[in-house]
């Protein structure tokens, strides 16, 4: 049997997207939870059979940081993507909101909902952060119903607690992107994104080279993220994603290549 690794506990979105992977996938996975993005990686490198599936970029909040660096200083491939709507609920033992006197929550969480939290709590409420939504959610379990959470739906109704607002991010269509990782190809369709990662030579133009020779063949950049190498103090790695997938763009590819210190080639995948 081989598994499916997402970032857990169970309940979070991460395990929404790894069940739409399911639904996908042509041979049978076991679905397991793993407690940090860093551990998911290290445990799909391992493991030629295994998937990993985590949390690439937020609509709202950008970049997941941990995700991209991970995945940039390891021998995984990305192998597609699959897009998940974000739906927060607001949840509690409690079945009156005007009882909560905590709010517990990832912290993306409750910067997306900031605008309900302003207009249903005073000042004086305090904010409690978790590593996951599911995480939080689960808290209530050892709480008195002074507690509440913003969670899923699906993970409210997993550990029958009272659900007291729906859909209360401040922004109504957030959705996460997620990224299927493992070392083996997965053909799961046509592709149409490519990622890869460059260092670009110290000196005036660089970076506008790389962007000349992607205009030059009248291809899109669609993301473009700069991070630190962790190596030079002031050196930068960048992240991109090409609206084409591999087969169109092993040329264009190549004379990146040639352009950089360092060139880094992440992924060809479909979105699913």
């Amino acid at each position: 049997m081989k598994n499916l690794y997402f970032l857990g506990p169970k309940g979070t979105y991460s395990e929404s997207g790894a069940k739409k992977a399911l639904e996908i996938l042509a041979s049978n996975y076991v679905l397991t939870p793993i407690s940090t993005i860093s551990k998911v990686v290290e445990t799909v490198e391992k493991d030629i059979n295994a998937i990993g599936i985590l949390p690439f970029e937020n609509s709202i909040e950008g970049i997941v940081r941990q995700t991209i660096d991970n995945i940039y200083l390891s021998d995984v491939k990305i192998q597609a993507e699959i897009d998940i709507k974000i739906e927060h609920c607001f949840i509690s033992k409690a079945n009156d909101i005007k009882k909560i006197k905590h709010i517990i929550s990832h912290p993306q969480a409750l910067a997306q909902s900031q605008q309900y939290i302003l207009k249903n709590f005073d000042e004086n409420i305090d904010l409690i952060q978790s590593a996951s939504t599911a995480q939080g959610a689960n808290m209530l379990l050892n709480l008195d119903k002074s507690y509440g959470a913003i969670a899923s739906e699906f993970v409210a109704k997993d550990l029958k607690l009272n659900i007291l607002d729906r859909n209360i991010g401040d922004i109504k269509e957030n959705k996460t992107r997620f990224v299927l990782i493992s070392k083996k190809p997965l053909n799961l369709g046509k592709n149409t994104i490519t990622s890869i990662a460059f260092n670009t030579k110290n000196e005036p133009g660089a970076l506008l080279n790389i962007l000349q020779i992607l205009k030059n063949h009248n291809i899109n950049l669609i993301y473009l993220e700069s991070r630190p190498s962790k190596k030079v103090f002031g050196e930068y790695n960048f992240f991109a994603d090409i609206d084409k997938g591999l087969d169109e763009l092993t040329s264009v590819l190549e004379e990146i290549k040639n352009n950089c210190n360092y060139y880094k080639f992440l992924g060809s995948f479909p979105v699913l």
